[in-house]
This record gives C-alpha cells, structure tokens and sequence, in this order.
C-alpha cells in the first residue's frame, strides 16, 4: 500500500463510521416521517472520535487494522440490531454496544498519545 493511501484510509473508514452512527439513530416514526435518536447518535460517533485522535497522531497497520475492526463490529451491531431485525427503536445494544468499542479504542488513543507519529 502506497503511503497517501495509508494516510487517508482511516479518515474514510470514520467517514464510514459516521454514516453508520447516522443509521443507528434514524428509525421510521409511525406512518410518516422519521425519528432521530440523538443519544443513540452520540454513542455512536464517540467510537470514531476515540479512533480520530488516535488516527491523527499514529500511523502503521495497527491504525488501519483497529479501524477496519471498529468499522466492522459496529457495521455488524447495526445491521443486527436495525436493519435485520424490527425497525423500530432497538434495543439498548444500540447504545451500549459503541460505548464499548469506546472503550476498546482506548488502548489505541494510549498507546498514540504515548508514541506519536509511529
């Protein structure tokens, strides 16, 4: 992989991220129109600012292969929870489930803050 692709994957894979933060949080509102959560939208995107600050300050496969593990299980907890199953609300693993990966990217942002540009 050339050097500008690693230097700007991990911005698209929290661009995706985003969208998939957006997905979570749109759910249909009875017969017309939709439904914001925005709690369920800031769980969401807390993931990717974790992994963003991390990005900024580290580059290396270990970025690349924490965001497209990131991307991955939150894609997987989305479809699970909002396009597989009932298109309603969800459960609360649309919530908890991103504060979790939070959490898991922690080590990540540590670890850049640590040893920055490596």
């Amino acid at each position: 992989m050339n050097h500008s692709a690693s230097q700007w994957l991990p911005y698209g894979l929290i661009l995706l991220g985003l969208a998939l933060a957006f997905l979570a949080a749109v759910v249909p509102h009875y017969d017309a129109g939709y439904y914001l959560m925005t709690g369920v939208l800031l769980a969401g995107l807390l993931p990717y600012l974790v992994y963003a600050l991390a990005a900024a300050l580290m580059r290396g496969p270990l970025v690349l292969v924490a965001g497209l593990l990131l991307v991955f299980l939150h894609g997987v907890l989305v479809v699970q929870e909002r396009l597989a199953g009932n298109p309603g609300p969800g459960g609360d693993l649309l919530f908890y489930g991103p504060l979790l990966l939070a959490a898991l990217c922690l080590p990540l942002l540590w670890r850049a803050l640590r040893e920055p540009w490596r």
